[in-house]
């Protein structure tokens, strides 16, 4: 499989963090996930029952049909409508946008915690999470940075990324993590006492 972000792209976004944490005394952590948040085949099976439940009656108006040739119908386009959806591109456009936003979400705060990124000293942790598959971005800040900037400064980051996008992925990431470096500077400056408490690499998952 090729990688999502390749050795020179981890070094872009490696150097953008490092650059980001020069102004400020927070932390910031980039994750990229190589999968699909949803791999089970739960919904390309729903999609599958329900078209095969219903196609059949549209036939039924125009051929009458007995109980069990019906039956075999439906049998048929369940089939090769799972195998269709299958396909794993396909597959993840049977999941409804707004499972997919809440699988990310619950996958960026399980990576903070596992990372440690909220067992800093201040509490001014940072992680922007891209979902690359999904093309869906997390941003999660701990609680000194959400207390003193709000969630807002999630949001900010988030949109930064987003529109920067456009295909680039290390680009779009590099940038977010230079929003999120200036926007912390502002309130949580770099000192001469700042020591680097998390790594400073792209992890990918």
């Amino acid at each position: 499989m090729t990688p999502v972000l390749d050795h020179a792209a981890r070094e872009r976004i490696l150097a953008a963090v490092r650059a980001a944490e020069a102004q400020t005394s927070a932390e910031i952590r980039v994750v990229v996930l190589s999968r699909p948040l949803i791999r089970h085949p739960f919904y390309p099976v729903l999609w599958a029952a329900l078209a095969a439940l219903a196609l059949p009656w549209l036939l039924v108006l125009a051929v009458p049909l007995r109980p069990i040739p019906l039956l075999a119908v439906q049998g048929l386009i369940f089939l090769a409508l799972l195998a269709l959806l299958s396909v794993p591109a396909l597959a993840r456009r049977t999941v409804p946008p707004a499972v997919r936003r809440a699988a990310a979400r619950a996958a960026a705060l399980d990576r903070f915690l596992a990372l440690g990124i909220h067992l800093t000293e201040s509490r001014t942790g940072l992680m922007i999470l891209a979902a690359a598959p999904d093309r869906l971005i997390e941003v999660v800040a701990d609680e000194t940075i959400l207390a003193k900037l709000g969630p807002g400064v999630c949001e900010e980051v988030c949109a930064v990324v987003s529109k920067a996008a456009d295909g680039d992925l290390s680009g779009a990431l590099a940038a977010g993590v230079n929003q999120a470096g200036i926007r912390l500077s502002e309130t949580f400056p770099a000192s001469a006492q700042d020591r680097n408490e998390l790594p400073d690499h792209v992890i990918l998952a």
